[in-house]
């Protein structure tokens, strides 16, 4: 009979450790929102400043053409030599990238000046979606490379599923859209260099809440889907786990 005992605590012990995982699911989805909405906003302002000075500067427009490409050609090579989800989606992405990289090259203050409002929002919007793109590339890299350093091989990355790919893409085009149409629509350009300050900062008083919510729930909904691909392993195991033990006591 004591190796049919049958401990009335079990069932408490399940919940205890349930109630528990899901304390430290809420807590790193929290987390996530947290470090997301940090991203956003920086992302926000550095959309912000990089229109402005693509926009009155010939070298900062010529140094960021630059950088377009190079990171247009990393995306394509890294996309061309390895494993990811969707490679038609990012090599499109990629490419909008490189041609605002080629536009850098070619824009001047005097012609965005004359140029109508509902041809230059769109562009900015455009530009503002392929900078916005090459950065969260950009950190998202460079955090799965970190990670990779400190963590055993193992670690998952931070993007690694077709799911997340999608997220971080709309992520990229809704931020970077709402930025250039929002510095398109307020005319930050066209400010003169006394009131460009001013008109900047106006700009990411709108920009800045805006770059947080977005950054915060899409970090959020990251994690939110590598927590669920764990769950389900771990529900996994642990019911083959169960199932074994009854076989053994039979």
């Amino acid at each position: 009979l004591g190796r049919y005992h049958i401990d009335h605590h079990f069932p408490a012990t399940l919940a205890d450790r349930s109630l528990d995982m899901d304390g430290q699911k809420l807590t790193r989805l929290t987390l996530a929102f947290l470090a997301g909405a940090v991203i956003g906003i920086l992302v926000s302002f550095t959309v912000n400043c990089t229109l402005v000075e693509i926009s009155i500067n010939a070298f900062f427009a010529i140094y960021f053409g630059i950088l377009f490409l190079l990171i247009a050609s990393l995306i394509l090579w890294r996309v061309r030599n390895g494993d990811h989800p969707r490679p038609c989606l990012l090599m499109s992405f990629s490419s909008l990238v490189l041609i605002s990289g080629l536009l850098c090259f070619i824009l001047e203050k005097n012609w965005f000046i004359n140029m109508s409002p509902g041809f230059k929002v769109p562009l900015y919007s455009i530009l503002g979606v392929a900078v916005c793109f090459a950065l969260l590339f950009s950190i998202i890299d460079l955090i799965n490379y970190c990670c990779g350093m400190c963590q055993s091989h193992e670690a998952k990355p931070l993007v690694e599923t077709e799911t997340q790919v999608y997220l971080v893409v709309t992520t990229a085009v809704i931020m970077g859209f709402i930025f250039g149409l929002v510095f398109g629509l307020l005319d930050v350009e066209d400010a003169d260099m006394g009131h460009l300050k001013v008109a900047l900062l106006r700009d990411e008083s709108i920009c800045y809440p805006i770059g947080g919510v977005l950054g915060g729930i899409a970090s959020a909904i990251n994690q939110w889907l590598r927590e669920e691909s764990d769950d389900y392993k771990f529900n996994s195991l642990e019911t083959n786990e169960l199932d074994d033990e009854d076989d053994d006591d039979y």
